[in-house]
């Protein structure tokens, strides 16, 4: 009678440990989950299931900060600055790459919005930065030329 009482209290505690994670877990999970759009192998098609089909606008207070010539293909260093009001995540495209989506980084107020990043790079190509605000979704691009690629 003792055992079965004591298992019976194992298990309750274990469920309810289990159960009071549960809400934790579920509020968390976006941030782990992998977006399908780093699937996509073309940067329109990225850029598509990025956006939801809504529209982009240029937006001269995000600052994209990459070398005009990358020295070394393999660790292109890429920096984004987007001090925008109600700014929520800040993307980050490579146009040639195999994988043109390189990252997606979800800004928490109060945050600085900014993202500093290395990456590969297949050949010449447009880098793009996409802020996604309260607001809408702005953009800022810029062209880098590369001397030997670093992605196969």
């Amino acid at each position: 009678m003792m055992k079965t009482a004591s298992r019976l209290s194992t298990t309750r505690r274990h469920f309810l440990q289990l159960a009071s994670a549960l809400p934790g877990l579920i509020l968390m999970r976006p941030l782990w989950a992998r977006s399908e759009s780093f699937e996509a192998t073309q940067v329109d098609q990225a850029l598509a299931l990025l956006t939801d089909g809504q529209a982009m606008a240029d937006h001269a207070d995000i600052e994209l900060d990459v070398p005009d010539v990358a020295e070394d293909a393999g660790k292109v260093p890429i920096q984004v600055h987007a001090p925008l009001p109600g700014i929520q995540k800040i993307s980050v495209l490579v146009e040639a790459n195999p994988s043109p989506l390189i990252s997606i980084s979800h800004i928490i107020a109060p945050a600085e919005p900014y993202v500093s990043l290395r990456v590969k790079m297949r050949a010449t190509t447009r880098v793009i930065a996409l802020a996604h605000t309260s607001e809408g979704i702005f953009k800022a691009e810029r062209e880098v030329s590369v001397t030997a690629g670093g992605c196969a």
